[in-house]
């Protein structure tokens, strides 16, 4: 039964989301037929889409893109993210790369022979980038450069590989004896130095003869690259072979062994993430379906790789399927089907043709601006030497002049050299007085402002600490005294407890007051000093335990004084905020300081809370701005009855 493709084609009549929908489904209603049908065993083949997605394992290397320093350790993370570009033949991104180490080499600053071995990598990653893009004249271009990049660096491995990809290039513009001629000049000894580079080196030889019909000299390079490759264990390499063998036995008719070649290829390329391969072989085994007349199997395997192609933006796999999916309806003599298919296929060439013509204005465009800028800099070289030869010739006519006058007035020259000297000696004398009385001045200027500084400081100071002492004093003594009365009263009185807890509420707040007005001069007394002193004020009725270490203490006590007076406030509202919510017994504080951080770490074995739903109270949100001012970061840890950890990091400088 046919199932007929009915006009406009499918690309215009269906988004290009649900081309593949309709297309799937017209593969799979073939595929039930093909399996039916007689010739290659198709019993066993399955046709799988291939999910495109984001490669995870670069993330690594595009991070370490924007934090390498540049030079050798920014140009290895360039060669490593376009290598992984040319395994999985993403013309574009190799293409991206190989500008990008280019421009960076040009920009690098050493001399010719360290730059020239970094060119002949860069020329390199281009040349294979232009061949995936179909623009094999600039892929030639890109090696050539190459070689004599190598050869002015005496880079061999660099020599050898673009010398084998130039070879590659010219088997591509169908000149196989240049290809094989560029190959016989390698040296004998490479494949003993050079073991990986031969599974190419076979596998083009193979191509060039292949090119001349030489079908028997071609099996037998390949064969040779196909023991290479499993040698230096090359999988893709290996498994791109076996697809060239697979066309040497198919051209001999020997359809069952170029069967059983691409359906092992494109297996093996499916299970190990070699796309490009998998697409090639099903494209290969649709061609020898369309060989056998097995129609209906051959339209079951080009809809699928077709999914793919639309999948991944391939045009040239959907234009290779679309061409083979036009001789089978041709052969079939399902003429609207292969009308309709030669529609698509009008489109997707005019599609390749744009997109060619694209890169070249793109790549035209980077070779101009670098054109430009190379012209820039030989205008700025040329006028530089311009202005060099006029300053030389103007001191050549000045030293001329100066003779002159030498010999005929020595003794007026004379006269006027002491003279100058003399004048030149007094306008130094008196810029050299000048410039002391002003240093006299500006430093009698900010000995008055430090002095100014200081008196206004130590007043404030004064003050705070008079201010504390009145609350401390009068004030908090006076809430004691009431405290200790209310105190007497509440066993006859119930009704007063609450009054008993405001008041000791009161009496902590006027004590946190007067401890936050004097937090003592932190120029005149240690930051573990003040601490200690805080603790101590805080455990003086017994009612809870705390522990302070400090490692080391001469570093602690070394920080910046701004930073000690918010290490000073955090710890305070952290001792405070476990007093009043947490029903701790036992406090732990450990603040040490290792290379060019510090580190807070606060514990209680306190009731805890849930962090989930438990909102920031204004003593959390008041640590966070103090960790915030010192450019630290604030982790808390804490579940409902399993105490509390608090750990704050900051820098010390």
């Amino acid at each position: 039964m046919q199932h007929k493709i009915l006009r406009p084609p499918l690309q215009s009549r269906f988004p290009k989301r649900y081309q593949w929908l309709m297309i799937l489904l017209m593969g799979c209603i073939y595929f039930s037929n093909a399996q039916k049908s007689e010739g290659t065993a198709t019993k066993d083949l399955w046709f799988s889409t291939v999910p495109n997605t984001h490669q995870k394992s670069l993330d690594p290397y595009y991070k370490a893109l924007k934090t390498a320093k540049f030079g050798p350790e920014r140009f290895s993370v360039i060669e490593q993210l376009a290598a992984y570009h040319i395994d999985k033949a993403n013309s574009d991104s190799i293409i991206q790369y190989g500008n990008l180490y280019l421009r960076e080499i040009r920009n690098w600053d050493q001399d010719s022979i360290q730059k020239s071995i970094r060119f002949s990598k860069a020329y390199y990653i281009l040349g294979l980038g232009s061949r995936f893009n179909g623009l094999i004249d600039n892929a030639i271009k890109w090696h050539i450069e190459g070689i004599k990049a190598a050869e002015s660096s005496n880079n061999k491995e660099y020599l050898f590989r673009n010398k084998i990809a130039l070879a590659n290039s010219y088997n591509l513009k169908q000149i196989p004896d240049k290809a094989i001629a560029t190959l016989e000049q390698l040296p004998s000894n490479i494949e003993k130095d050079w073991p990986e580079l031969m599974p190419d080196l076979f596998t083009y030889l193979g191509d060039s003869h292949f090119i001349n019909k030489e079908y028997e000299s071609a099996k037998t390079y390949f064969d040779k690259a196909l023991s290479a490759s499993q040698n230096s264990q090359q999988k893709k390499q290996e498994l791109t072979v076996k697809l060239k063998l697979g066309t040497v036995a198919e051209l001999n008719k020997n359809y069952q062994e170029a069967f059983t070649l691409y359906n092992q290829a494109r297996e093996s390329g499916m299970e190990q993430g070699f796309h490009n391969i998998y697409f090639e072989g099903t494209i290969r085994m649709g061609e020898l379906f369309l060989q056998e007349k097995n129609y209906d199997a051959a339209v079951a395997a080009l809809s699928v790789a077709y999914i793919n192609a639309i999948e991944r933006d391939n045009l040239y796999y959907q234009r290779d399927i679309l061409n083979i999916q036009r001789r089978v309806f041709a052969a079939k003599e399902d003429f609207s089907n292969a009308y309709a298919v030669m529609t698509q296929l009008a489109g997707v060439n005019s599609q390749i043709a744009n997109r060619q013509q694209q890169k070249v204005i793109r790549e035209l465009e980077v070779q101009y601006e670098t054109l430009q800028k190379e012209k820039s800099i030989s205008d700025l070289k040329e006028n530089q030497i311009l202005q060099e030869a006029e300053l030389k010739r103007q001191r050549t006519i000045k030293n001329a002049v100066l003779i002159g006058f030498l010999v005929v007035l020595i003794p007026i020259l004379g006269l006027l050299f002491l003279y100058y000297q003399k004048l030149q000696t007094q306008s130094e004398l008196a810029r050299k007085q000048e410039e002391i009385n002003q240093r006299k001045v500006e430093a009698l200027k900010n000995e008055q402002e430090l002095s100014l500084i200081k008196a206004s400081i130590e007043a404030q100071d004064e003050e705070r600490k008079r201010i504390a002492q009145e609350l401390h004093d009068s004030v908090g003594g006076n809430l004691a005294g009431i405290k200790l009365q209310v105190s007497g009263l509440t066993e006859k009185f119930q009704q007063l407890r609450p009054i008993g807890g405001q008041l000791d509420e009161t009496y902590q707040l006027v004590r946190n007051i007067s401890h936050n007005l004097v937090p003592k001069k932190f120029k005149q007394n240690t930051l573990t000093d003040l601490i200690d002193e805080y603790i101590s004020s805080m455990t003086v009725n017994g009612g809870i335990k705390i522990n302070f270490q400090a490692h080391p203490k001469k570093a602690v006590n070394g920080l910046v004084e701004s930073v000690q007076l918010q290490v000073y406030k955090i710890i305070q509202e952290l001792i405070t905020n476990t007093l009043k919510h947490a029903n701790a017994s036992e406090i732990s504080i450990n603040l040490a300081i290792a290379e060019a951080e510090a580190s807070l770490l606060f514990e209680d074995n306190g009731v805890g809370f849930d962090t989930a739903t438990t909102s920031d109270g204004i003593g959390f949100q008041n640590i966070k701005t103090r960790v915030n001012d010192i450019n630290g970061e604030l982790f808390i840890d804490s579940s409902v009855n399993r105490g509390t950890v608090v750990s704050i990091t900051f820098p010390t400088l």
